[in-house]
């Protein structure tokens, strides 16, 4: 190893007083030394044969650069997170490798009592030790996310680990609800939707994949019992209302997403919502449906055994037909809703003659007892047809 001092530069005035910390680095080996044979006293983790990584290479890069900050001259924190990767990497606890910084930081305090005992340099030796303990901050920290990205890493390969970081979000049961964002990627302060969407018969669907939505927003998603549930996350609100129009332009399965938030204690309420989102939508529909957007299928979809007593008491008559005359009578009250309450539309809609829609609202007049022309009557049967067509998804 090179101890000389040629790469070491002072660039400001006060660096040249510190001639102590000359002294220091051309005895950095010696220094590597103690170090080391303090970490491996004290933390008995490091002693372990199996290691792979070179315990005096990484103190002796740390204490180069840290050497060089307190120079005054540019450090790299690259060497401190290398730490952070290998230990963690090789199973060994953060406290130990935060621990290893503060025996190298005492360490290095001793040797610098002792050089300036010889030099001294008193106050620089003062001034250089308050700076030290700030030094030792930004590795020690620098460390500690190289450290946290290799486990979140880690985590996030695991399917099972994240479905149960995100069903435990979701359900208001994550012990350390930052942490588990961060596990899944999802940014830990910003804006949020809670996501459903449908599972197939078989249970076997892939989950959705949203590619030009990722741009503004991170998606997860996990399997939930008859559906997939998921979360998306992103720093602004814009960026997420951004993600959400994508998924809107690309939907590839139907799906509901619930009102954005940006208070994760609101996580359990949003996966509700995008629940109920998801049941607004009747079967074929492959869309995303916003929570609320819908007011009465929301409405019906809350209250399940009203809303069959409401099918069977407005349209039971209809029903009652046989299959191919129920559903032409419902097909053009469905067509003559969505065209606005005009015959001439709706028929247009089902490429048969006007005539034939009339006669076909009359007899729905008859077998229900509701008339289109009268605004309470017709409600009625607007929502019963709402109410029996969300049927199937139960």
């Amino acid at each position: 190893m090179d101890t000389t001092t040629s790469e070491i530069r002072p660039i400001t005035p006060q660096a040249h007083a510190l001639s102590f910390l000359t002294h220091i680095d051309e005895r950095r080996s010696t220094l590597v030394g103690r170090i080391v044979e303090a970490i491996l006293r004290n933390e008995p983790v490091y002693r372990d044969p199996e290691l792979q990584y070179d315990l005096s290479d990484i103190v002796d890069q740390n204490l180069k650069e840290i050497i060089k900050e307190l120079r005054g001259g540019p450090p790299s924190l690259s060497p401190a997170r290398r730490a952070g990767r290998t230990k963690a990497e090789n199973g060994i606890p953060m406290a130990s490798l935060l621990h290893a910084y503060r025996l190298a930081g005492i360490t290095l305090l001793h040797e610098i009592d002792e050089v300036t005992q010889s030099t001294g340099e008193t106050d620089a030796a003062m001034a250089a030790t308050a700076k030290l303990w700030k030094v030792l901050d930004r590795f020690s920290t620098a460390a500690v996310e190289a450290y946290r990205e290799v486990i979140d890493e880690s985590e996030r390969r695991s399917e099972q680990a994240r479905r149960v970081h995100l069903l435990a979000l979701l359900s208001g049961m994550a012990p350390h609800p930052t942490d588990s964002l961060r596990i899944l990627g999802l940014p830990e302060t910003g804006w949020y939707a809670a996501l459903a969407s449908s599972l197939g018969g078989d249970g076997d669907d892939p989950e959705p994949r949203y590619t030009s939505a990722q741009e503004f927003a991170v998606i997860v998603w996990a399997q939930d019992v008859g559906m997939h549930i998921g979360l998306a996350g992103a720093s602004t609100l814009e960026k997420l209302k951004a993600g959400l129009a994508a998924v809107t332009a690309t939907t590839v399965a139907p799906t509901g997403a619930s009102h954005p938030f940006g208070n994760v204690s609101d996580l359990p309420r949003a996966a509700n919502q995008a629940r109920s989102a998801l049941r607004c939508l009747t079967p074929g529909e492959h869309r995303l449906s916003l929570y609320g957007e819908r007011p009465i299928e929301l409405t019906l979809v809350s209250n399940p055994d009203p809303v069959r007593n409401l099918i069977t008491e407005v349209l039971g008559g209809v029903l009652s037909l046989d299959s191919s005359g129920a559903n032409a009578l419902l097909d053009t009250l469905d067509a003559w809703v969505e065209a606005g309450g005009s015959t001439g539309a709706a028929a247009a809609a089902l490429h048969c003659h006007r005539n034939t829609v009339l006669y076909r609202m009359q007899r729905i007049a008859q077998l229900t007892g509701r008339r289109i022309s009268h605004p309470a009557e017709s409600a009625e049967l607007v929502i019963a047809l709402r109410a029996l067509r969300l049927r199937g998804h139960e």
